[in-house]
């Protein structure tokens, strides 16, 4: 497929220390249906010989730029919008697995129209044990469930045109966690809304373990924190468990079967979280996982929230790179 001036494509990245996956990932955006016009990798102070991998590959003859970008992700994404030659952005993370239309399908919509700005690309979970496919099934909507116009959506899958990403401010290099959607709501309110792009797939594993799974969605509410995202929400879901958890202990100083009322009315909540996924898998043992997930992922969402607005002058800033 051929591309004129205004439609040439860089395909960007972040990484840092990704020596177990940089080759897959390079050989994914080198076998791209639709080849980008270069691939620009920011690096984030790599240590572990990852930059010898990708310095390889440009020795081959890869079309490779290689931006040293130390820092977070959005500082990475910024540097390497900034260097790109193109008027096309098309962005995904190392770790993910491109299927090989993911470029086509992503940029499809500048193609079909000249005023679109800003793209969503579709993911979804390629999860190899238990534990990773119920949580992927309870925490996941699937990509026919989205609704476009509302959708914040990953940076993982995005495409976007370097005059959109300049007027929204680009992404937020104060904080490290969940930048995203800062950006996505700066996009946004510039003006611009996000094309369906969603036949663009990238897969992804999701984490291996209750740690990692707690340890991600704290980040994520760490980061909504920082910047003060949605308050109201997690303003509601406090008082939800301050009353429930005061009404226990007033119960259990009084008529202590009482207290068993406020954990009924988190299970049944939890279950009308629950119903849909657990159809899709069933047992027992799913059934259970799903249930310690849900109260893992609301303290993971409580602590990290007002950690995240309560120290967010401090935490602003910090130079340390997560996934």
């Amino acid at each position: 497929m051929k591309k004129t001036s205004n439609e040439k494509i860089s395909l960007i990245t972040t990484e840092r220390n990704e020596v177990d996956d940089i080759a897959t990932f390079i050989d994914s955006a080198l076998s791209q249906s639709l080849k980008p016009d270069e691939i620009i990798i920011a690096d984030g102070g790599s240590t572990d010989g990852t930059l010898e991998i990708i310095e390889k590959y440009i020795k081959d003859g890869a079309p490779i730029k290689l931006v040293h970008a130390p820092g977070n992700r959005s500082i990475g994404r910024n540097a390497a919008t900034k260097a790109a030659m193109g008027p096309i952005i098309a962005v995904t993370d190392v770790g993910s697995r491109l299927d090989d239309d993911w470029l086509k399908h992503i940029t499809q919509p500048f193609r079909d129209n000249k005023k679109a700005m800003a793209v969503s690309g579709g993911f979804e979970a390629e999860p190899k044990t238990f534990f990773e496919k119920v949580s992927a099934t309870l925490m996941l909507s699937p990509n026919d469930n989205i609704d476009i116009e509302t959708w914040l959506p990953s940076s993982r899958s995005i495409a976007y045109k370097k005059e959109a990403w300049e007027k929204a401010g680009g992404y937020p290099e104060h904080t490290n966690f969940n930048e995203d959607t800062p950006f996505d709501l700066a996009l946004k309110k510039a003006g611009y809304k996000f094309e369906d792009g969603l036949k663009a797939m990238v897969y992804w594993r999701p984490r291996p373990n209750l740690k990692e799974f707690y340890r991600q969605y704290y980040y994520y509410a760490l980061g909504d924190g920082i910047d003060s995202l949605d308050i109201s929400h997690f303003i509601k879901l406090s008082l939800k468990y301050a009353i429930c958890l005061i009404l226990t202990i007033v119960a259990l100083f009084t008529v202590p079967v009482l207290a068993l009322l406020p954990v009924a009315y988190i299970l049944y909540r939890f279950s009308a979280r629950i119903y849909r996924p657990w159809r899709k898998i069933k047992g027992l043992q799913s059934l259970l996982l799903m249930y310690v997930l849900l109260i893992c992922f609301d303290v993971s969402q409580l602590l990290g929230y007002w950690n995240g607005y309560l120290r967010r002058k401090s935490l602003a800033g910090s130079e340390r790179l997560v996934r």
